[in-house]
């Protein structure tokens, strides 16, 4: 037998219709249900499925004894999540056969125990027989080799393991009708007994492993209901497994239902509690989605569920940015969640460079990750981070705590400073301009005004001053430098990277460009002396770094431009920035969400719901929000979930209700 080519199965990417999970364990699933991907024990990593088909055998002669898997498309479906929980349901109807299939999902908040309730309804005329299969194949930790699977005859379980995965799987209230281990694409493969209904008895099995269970649910008759759950447990042995199976079937599915509601609604109270009116679902769904994409154990947030794991059409999204963390903490301190948002910069702090800067992006347990760069901004984004925290919660302890965290970064920044006064070159926030970029200016520029405020309240007069004087030298040449007479507006960055071809054009056409040798002295770099164009992330100089009032004349412009020269005018929304081809070049919804809250700053209200309601009509049918929305025809366009567009679509909220602040500052205005 040919071994399986396991990435040609999973290579593609592909973008959930929703997620659940405890922020250890994050589960994707498509709109019919189907789980898809399951991450353990993070949530951006290891990637075991693979398959998890459940289905039901029913001895309806139409059906000619076939098992019916349930992401067939003989089922018609409909998904919503559970109102203000992270539960899904799913219901399924065959109305030729007139059966109803109620399917919950959802993971245990403090167990790593995935459940798959399952309500059944017989709404035809006579009793039927029901079995109940389910068909589990699974890459652990996205290999199908060193793997096995048995059957763990102490429990009835179906157990997976490779090195120190073990995912343990029973059913709970009715008696095992059968079982089969077996090679996935070979004699012994489990799936065509189980579409037959007939499973053969063998015990366990080595490579590319593939397992089905069945049991008898008896007879169903009209207007009859019956429930049955699905456990899957996940450990790092075959007795943890065990004991949390144990633990799963110790109570029915719906009493785990019923408290998993519980938990989810009181986790949102705080939340609840600072906004109303029009969206509030939508704020509810995002904090959440937050929630899931955050680490139980570290605090650190991914900006997606990992759907391109191969790279195919990006560099990854299963990771932690601190740049995009700093926004998402940002809005669970600022929606009343400060525990989740000190255990993040305690995370921040823990995996800082010994010069103070941190790398592009990292792992949830603090490793580093596949990176083309550091970028200075997300250094600045920290710091401010860091006083956004403390000026929220008055904490002295986490500040005396993150100290020396924050002392390392203020000088890494100030070293930092070019003859110019603007930061060194780096990769700007979108990762594909590499120079001194405006919006890099303002996090170095509002990340040392926040050290300063910092160290001045714990004493630390000269470092406060040092910090401050830098931070000014910064705005200043912001001004100077980063402002264009010709446009009227601040533009996207000076001295900036560019290849080739482009710096001859642009010595040919008159303009300013010049070139510097590698490290090395080998390679010669290209760079041309402005980035003119108008981009979106030119709105950090307002929120969150504070470097201008949204009334200041030149800010009004700036966004004038924006308006002008990236809005949508097919589908609406604000393109990242001028001459953007990223995945097609789409409207973004952290770029519109963030001009809607500088219109909230700058008193416009009305413009800034308008924003806000365009970018939830671009979220998809369980109110998940996506990076982009489909420029021709609106809707999600690439990647869904994004931690990111949730966050901004909280802050938006909380300015709209008059809830937001900034550090030293007032709410911004209703």
């Amino acid at each position: 037998m040919a071994v399986v080519n396991i990435r040609s199965q999973n290579s593609l990417p592909e973008m959930p219709a929703a997620i659940t999970g405890n922020s250890k364990m994050l589960v994707c699933h498509r709109e019919n249900g189907e789980i898809f991907r399951l991450f353990w024990p993070y949530i951006e990593y290891g990637q075991h499925l693979g398959h998890f088909w459940p289905g039901i055998r029913v001895a309806f002669p139409e059906w000619q004894g076939f098992t019916k898997w349930f992401h067939l498309n003989i089922w018609k479906n409909t998904q919503r999540y559970i109102e203000n929980t992270n539960i899904l349901e799913t219901t399924l109807v065959n109305l030729a056969q007139r059966l109803k299939v109620t399917q919950s999902d959802f993971v245990l908040p403090d167990s790593d125990i995935l459940v798959r309730h399952y309500e059944l309804i017989n709404e035809g005329e006579k009793n039927e027989k029901i079995t109940f299969f389910v068909y589990c194949s699974f890459n652990i930790e996205e290999s199908a080799v060193q793997d096995g699977a048995y059957i763990d005859f102490s429990n009835n379980s179906l157990v997976f393991f490779r090195r120190n995965v073990y995912l343990a799987l029973a059913g709970a209230g009715y008696p095992l009708a059968g079982y089969q281990c077996g090679r996935r694409g070979a004699a012994s493969d489990p799936f065509q007994d189980a579409s037959k209904g007939f499973l053969q008895g063998t015990r366990d099995n080595i490579l590319h492993s593939a397992g089905s269970l069945a049991w008898d649910l008896g007879e169903l008759g009209p207007r009859e209901h019956k429930t049955f759950s699905l456990y899957l447990a996940a450990g790092e042995n075959e007795e943890q497994a065990r004991a949390l199976l144990a633990e799963a079937c110790s109570k029915e599915g719906g009493l785990w239902l019923e408290e998993t509601k519980k938990y989810w609604r009181g986790w949102l109270e705080p939340g609840l509690l600072r906004v109303e009116g029009h969206g509030h679902s939508a704020f509810n769904r995002s904090l959440l989605t937050i929630k899931l994409l955050t680490s139980k154990e570290t605090g650190a947030s991914i900006a997606a569920p990992e759907f391109d794991p191969y790279y195919t059409a990006s560099g990854g999204y299963g990771y932690c940015w601190p740049r995009d963390s700093v926004f998402i903490t940002a809005a669970l301190d600022e929606a009343g969640y400060h525990d989740l948002a000190a255990q993040f910069y305690g995370f921040a702090a823990s995996i800082q460079d010994t010069d103070g800067s941190w790398r592009q992006r990292f792992f949830t347990d603090g490793s580093p990750a596949p990176f083309w760069g550091k970028q200075i901004d997300q250094v600045g984004s920290v710091l401010w981070g860091y006083g956004h925290h403390y000026s929220l919660t008055d904490d002295e302890g986490f500040i005396r705590k993150i100290w020396p965290s924050l002392d390392a970064g203020a000088n890494h920044l100030s070293v930092n400073i070019q003859e110019n006064g603007l930061p060194a070159v780096s990769f700007d926030p979108w990762e594909d301009t590499y120079g001194q970029g405006t919006y890099s200016a303002a996090a170095v520029c509002g990340g040392l005004k926040a050290a300063a405020d910092i160290a001045g309240s714990l004493g630390e007069k000269e470092k406060s001053g040092y910090w401050l004087k830098n931070s000014e030298r910064v705005r200043e040449a912001i001004l100077k430098y980063q402002w264009s007479d010709r446009r009227n507006s601040f533009i996207r960055g000076v001295n900036h990277k560019v290849h080739q071809d482009h710096y001859n054009h642009i010595l040919h056409t008159g303009g300013k460009a010049y070139t510097t040798k590698d490290p090395t002295g080998l390679y010669l770099t290209h760079w041309a002396g402005e980035d003119g164009r108008i981009d979106a992330a030119l709105l950090g100089l307002v929120f969150p770094f504070a470097v201008l009032a949204p009334s200041d004349k030149r800010m009004a412009a700036t966004v004038r431009a924006i308006e002008e020269n990236l809005w949508n005018h097919d589908v609406g929304g604000i393109h990242r920035y001028e001459g953007d081809s990223y995945r097609g070049g789409n409207p973004w919804l952290i770029t519109t969400l963030w001009l809607a809250i500088y219109y909230c700053a700058a008193g416009n209200r009305s413009r800034a719901e308008e924003l806000c309601q365009w970018s939830l009509a671009q979220a998809n049918g369980r109110q998940l929000l996506p990076e982009q929305a489909d420029k021709r025809h609106g809707g999600p366009a690439w990647v869904l979930p994004l931690n990111w567009s949730h966050a901004m679509f909280v802050l938006v909220r909380l300015a709209l209700n008059g809830r937001l602040s900034q550090p030293g500052k007032t709410p911004l205005p209703k």
